[in-house]
């Protein structure tokens, strides 16, 4: 009799303990992504737990985001989109900073990477309490994280422009970014706009790649913003952002260094006067454009196509062959405003023979305001003493560290990570408060726009 009363208070025990601790079912929502310096990361997990939850510990959980363990910083209640709500029936996890490239999103082929997993879990030993209810296990896993994702390139108006192709019959069509302030578009006066070419590896037609790749979110964030000034005296400016559908570099001939026009050269002037034509507070005196690598090349192919329709340009590891600058186009590029920045070990363009030696004839034929930037490598600014590979100049554009210039010297020029140089451009602290105060006193008289855009 014994015996069966202890089995029976075993078999008890072991239901009322199956009734007390069980698994808790979350469904994956969408994640968040962050871009930093030459990387970008998931840093935010989105769920919905089967039942309401609130004050979460964020230590008894456990996020895997695509093979790497992350630590919870934060758990709060949020929408579906992440966004705080105290009664929100979604939960938001906030993880810390991924540290290196490669940790957070990998593109193939122009796209994100389809196949992206999250896992959340709880800690082994830990247990979450939900009111008398115990759970010791999470049930929460996404094989494909990424078909649904927030992130700053959400604050930017998407569409697209087709315009004729150049070099061959045809039409070419590009997809644009916009960022656009109700501050600046209700203000009533003339705003900035600030053009953005991205690189060779971020074409395509999913904008967000050309975004995110290269951290060019960072132009509307407000360490960049406050650096510009509207007409009417108000800190922000516009941003647009451009993708062609391969390369900027792409020509009737195949790929090209300045030796054949862009296939894109049309269409992206094109582009670029139909925005500032819907868009009446553009101040036509006051467009910037500026762009990396396969974008660097491409803004210098503006520049030699369009003279003095952009107040400045900033070319960025730039790769236009200078073997292909005729000196009459020399002669006419000297009188642009132009900042030129590059990494002096760069091994994916080499700035000895793409912007040293156009900046230095540039310097021989009277140029007055153009500068460059040569840094000695690429070292962070976001995370100090780690060192990148030498065509992420980019990187210090972005983090507000283009300070100094190389003196206007037909001379050999010398490094420094140091801001870039030696001379502060006009006086100004950094290249966006000179390109801010660069004005066209007679601008380019727009050209009529392509149809096709929508």
């Amino acid at each position: 009799m014994n015996i069966s009363k202890t089995i029976l208070a075993a078999v008890a025990m072991a239901i009322a303990a199956s009734a007390a601790a069980q698994t808790l079912k979350m469904e994956p929502q969408v994640v968040g992504v962050t871009t930093y310096e030459a990387s970008t990361a998931v840093n935010l997990v989105v769920v919905k737990p089967e039942v309401r939850l609130t004050g979460v510990d964020p230590s008894i959980l456990s996020v895997n985001t695509n093979g790497v363990e992350r630590t919870v910083l934060s758990v709060y209640p949020s929408d579906s989109r992440g966004a705080f709500n105290p009664e929100g029936e979604y939960l938001a996890l906030g993880l810390d900073k991924a540290k290196g490239r490669g940790l957070g999103l990998s593109k193939a082929g122009s796209v994100w990477k389809e196949d992206y997993t999250v896992k959340v879990e709880l800690k082994k030993g830990k247990v979450l309490k939900v009111g008398k209810q115990k759970y010791t296990a999470i049930e929460c896993e996404s094989a494909k994280a990424l078909t649904d994702f927030v992130s700053e390139a959400d604050y930017f108006n998407k569409g697209t422009f087709t315009g004729r192709s150049t070099g061959k019959p045809g039409d070419e069509t590009l997809t644009y970014a916009a960022y656009e302030p109700w501050s600046l578009k209700g203000d009533g006066v003339k705003n900035p706009l600030i053009i953005w070419l991205h690189g060779g590896g971020e074409g395509g037609i999913d904008v967000s790649i050309t975004l995110l790749g290269n951290e060019v979110v960072s132009l509307i964030r407000p360490e960049i913003q406050s650096h510009f000034t509207t007409e009417g005296g108000a800190k922000g400016a516009y941003v647009l952002s451009i993708q062609c559908p391969t390369m900027w570099m792409g020509t009737s001939k195949g790929f090209g260094h300045g030796d054949y026009p862009s296939l894109y050269s049309d269409v992206l002037k094109s582009c670029i006067d139909s925005y500032a034509d819907q868009h009446p507070d553009v101040d036509r005196n006051r467009i910037y454009l500026g762009g990396c690598s396969n974008g660097g090349y491409m803004t210098m192919n503006m520049l030699i196509r369009h003279p003095r329709y952009f107040a400045a340009a900033y070319p960025t590891c730039e790769a236009y062959a200078d073997a292909f600058i005729s000196d009459t186009e020399i002669a006419a590029l000297a009188e642009e405003n132009i900042w030129i920045v590059q990494s002096y070990d760069d091994t994916t363009v080499d700035p000895k023979t793409h912007c040293i030696p156009t900046f230095q004839r540039l310097i021989k034929a009277g140029a007055k305001n153009v500068w460059m930037s040569m840094f000695e490598s690429v070292e962070g600014i976001d995370n100090p003493g780690q060192k990148f590979f030498g065509h992420f100049s980019w990187c210090y554009l972005f983090n507000d560290a283009v300070t100094m210039s190389q003196e206007q010297s037909e001379g050999d020029v010398k490094p420094s990570n140091n801001g870039g140089g030696s001379v502060a451009p006009q006086g100004h602290a950094n290249i966006f408060e000179w390109m801010n105060a660069q004005v066209l006193t007679a601008p380019e008289v727009s050209q009529p726009t392509w149809p096709g855009r929508r």
